[in-house]
């Protein structure tokens, strides 16, 4: 009983610890579930049509794309703006074709295996017109390479042999061009079913036929808006929101954007690094005009460290850049030139021309390695081998004789000139060129290798020059980048809000830049590189008005400060966000209005020329279905083609209200193409132009109903 009591003494404190406990047990689920929910919010780049792309996802849509360029373009590397161009349309590729899969599920539009079956079959699509897949010998998609490689992949996986590499990626290439024919058969179909909604009739098509194969010459007169003068008229707010209301459709963004200011600082070299560069230089040249060889010349290029690498070979002018290439004719064989500075190259160069020749561009030619147990036997076969050729032995029966083809082949100035070659690659080189066609020579290299050379055929004699150039870039110095970066940083922490900012960036030296519309799928901010993290706090992180850190971006060579002022959503952009560019318009509208009340009683081509500020021009091949450009305005003006098409040859007309000013012109002649008018062709054409422009429409209304994010900016 004690005890029973004391436990009631107990009981709230012990409901109190069991509650605290189930809230603990079950919280931990939760915690545990959000836990879950915000790791896969983290690792999402994107969301179409309520369907999240995780990063895994688009990093697999990227490599992809990525090994489509490189068996395209049968490369292995990618610059930054490339890669930047792949993922782009990567993502681009993806969306587009969520927007189109999601209406063909509704409007029961599909694409059987069957029917890529027989695409890949017959090879037309443009994803199978690759190397890989086309038979060496007719160039040409070749389906039965395809069918063997499949079934060698399948052989290796079942066996469960390593599968190389090279079978890797062109089977992962296989799997990508599948997906991609199957997309582009579905859009093909959505767009079919889509153009036969889109029709003409016969008097359309008559219309249109005569508005393009009907044109006239015109002597015009132009009296452009920009005469008469602002102050000359004036807009008021009400104005404004009538033509904002008027034209607001046009004004529909499509993604949500930001609008920055920035102050973007590159570092540059400073005086004291000019002078710097410059002794370099003085010194490379001086050690240039004493250099009494090649040797000694070259020795010279690898201690200046140039960008040139120097090779005693003669090379073409293609191997040189601009400034020296331009002036090579122009230099003596054996002069130094004097050291001066590139701006477009933002190098500082000289150079000395060793020698100028005349000599093959290409040259076609076979060779036999010579392999023994010892140098000795090397050297003995290899005498054998010219003694044999010498005395008419046929060079492919040697070669074949030592396990070798002996095949002919072509080697061009191009395909060694930009590269760095050592001294057994410069032998082989020399002696090559150095051979006429028909010679035969022994070649041991440094290495000890013996080869025998065959030289058959010269081509193509060009002006080869051999230099031995040093071109350095000039760069800052880590003194001038911490002197630049300590004045920036020393502003920054002086001015904490953008008003200090403007106020007192001029007195410093800084230029304030305004930046609108900056969208969240740039890859860089004002295409300076390495901005990502700036760009991440401008769209996750700051608030109107917020500055942010400085950021130390571009290729070391950049300070960075950015300042949010502005939030554009996606939809219609406000009335305040377009007074200039509404105003703009209007003023030039009332501009054209007064040019007309006060030239509307204009009768005659001579009247119009007489007019204060008249542009007389002639304009030809106008027709009714091209605008017309009228060079003295700056403007194409659809108008003048319609009243052209309803004035007869003599007949004056005016005055024309344009886009851009008041027109008058005579018809100083009307001619008909000869072009037949094909009814039904006529009305297929009309229908296919509506379609064509209707389509952006029709994907931006999918891409707006889709509510695209776009996120990547987090994660590349």
């Amino acid at each position: 009983m004690a005890a029973l009591q004391k436990i009631r003494s107990k009981g709230v404190l012990l409901v109190t610890i069991i509650a605290v406990a189930l809230f603990l047990f079950v919280a931990g689920d939760l915690f545990r579930g959000l836990e879950s929910i915000f790791q896969h919010s983290s690792q999402q780049v994107g969301e179409v049509n309520g369907q999240s792309v995780s990063i895994q996802e688009y990093q697999k849509m990227i490599d992809d794309l990525q090994t489509y360029y490189e068996i395209v373009q049968q490369k292995s590397s990618f610059s930054e703006d490339e890669l930047n161009r792949i993922k782009d349309e990567a993502w681009q590729t993806y969306v587009q074709s969520q927007l189109i899969q999601k209406q063909c599920e509704e409007l029961g539009l599909a694409v059987s295996d069957d029917e890529i079956s027989d695409v890949i079959k017959s090879g037309y699509n443009q994803m199978l017109q690759v190397p890989v897949f086309m038979n060496q010998q007719t160039g040409r998609y070749d389906y039965s390479s395809v069918s063997t490689f499949l079934a060698e992949y399948k052989k290796l996986k079942d066996s469960g042999s390593q599968i190389p590499e090279a079978y890797e990626k062109i089977y992962k290439y296989y799997l990508f061009a599948q997906r991609q024919i199957r997309d582009q058969l579905l859009t093909q179909k959505y767009q079919v079913l889509l153009s036969s909604c889109f029709l003409s009739n016969p008097v359309e098509a008559k219309q249109a036929f005569e508005g393009r194969s009907s044109e006239a010459d015109l002597l015009l007169a132009a009296l452009p808006a920009s005469s008469v003068k602002d102050d000359a008229v004036t807009v008021s707010d009400e104005e404004i929101k009538a033509k904002y209301n008027e034209d607001k459709e046009k004004y529909q963004q499509y993604v949500e954007t930001r609008d920055i200011k920035i102050v973007d600082i590159q570092v540059v070299a400073s005086d004291a690094d000019k002078k710097v560069a410059e002794d370099d230089l003085a010194d490379a040249a001086t050690k240039l005009t004493a250099a009494t060889n090649n040797t000694t010349a070259g020795n010279a290029v690898r201690q200046a460290a140039s960008l040139i690498p120097y090779s005693d070979v003669f090379k073409t002018k293609d191997a040189f850049p601009n400034m020296i290439a331009s002036s090579l004719d122009s230099t003596a064989v054996g002069s130094v030139t004097k050291p001066a500075f590139d701006a477009m190259t933002n190098t500082y160069y000289t150079y000395k021309l060793l020698g100028k020749t005349t000599q093959a561009d290409s040259v076609l030619f076979r060779q036999i390695g010579v392999i023994g147990k010892d140098e000795a036997d090397i050297a003995k076969k290899a005498d054998s081998i010219m003694t044999a050729l010498n005395g008419g032995a046929q060079f492919k029966d040697i070669a074949k004789k030592y396990n070798q083809v002996g095949d002919s082949t072509w080697i061009a100035t191009s395909q060694y000139e930009g590269a760095a070659l050592d001294a057994d690659n410069t032998l082989y080189i020399n002696t090559l060129y150095g051979m006429s066609s028909g010679e035969t020579k022994k070649l041991t290299l440094e290495n000890g290798s013996t080869v025998i050379l065959q030289v058959l055929k010269t081509a193509n004699p060009i002006t080869k020059y051999n230099v031995a150039a040093v071109v350095k870039e000039l760069k800052f110095s880590d003194e001038t980048y911490s002197k630049e970066y300590n004045k920036f940083s020393s502003f920054v922490a002086e001015n904490t809000t953008l008003e200090q900012v403007e106020a007192n960036a001029p007195k410093s030296g800084y230029t304030v830049r305004p930046l609108e519309d900056v969208t969240a799928s740039a890859h860089s901010i004002a295409g300076i590189r390495a901005t990502r993290e700036a760009l991440k706090w401008v769209f996750d992180e700051a608030k109107i008005g917020n500055l942010s850190q400085l950021y130390e971006c571009g290729s070391n060579d950049h300070l960075l400060l950015v300042a949010l002022t502005g939030i554009n959503k996606a939809g219609y952009r406000s009335v305040d966000k377009l007074k200039d560019v509404l105003t703009d318009e209007i003023k030039k509208e009332k501009k054209v209005e007064k040019l007309y009340e006060t030239a509307k009683n204009v009768k005659s081509i001579g009247d119009a020329k007489n007019i204060k500020d008249a542009v007389i021009d002639t304009i030809k091949h106008v027709s009714f279905a091209a605008p017309s450009f009228i060079p003295s305005t700056g403007a194409s003006e659809p108008l003048i083609g319609a009243v052209a098409a309803k004035t007869a040859k003599g007949a004056f007309a005016g005055p024309v209200k344009g886009n851009n000013g008041v027109y008058f012109f005579q018809v100083l002649d009307k001619t008909q193409t000869s072009e037949k008018l094909d009814a039904k062709a006529e009305q297929q054409s009309v229908a296919s132009n509506n379609f064509r422009t209707a389509s952006s429409a029709i994907i931006n209304t999918l891409y707006l109903k889709a509510n695209v994010k776009d996120n990547r900016y987090k994660f590349f």
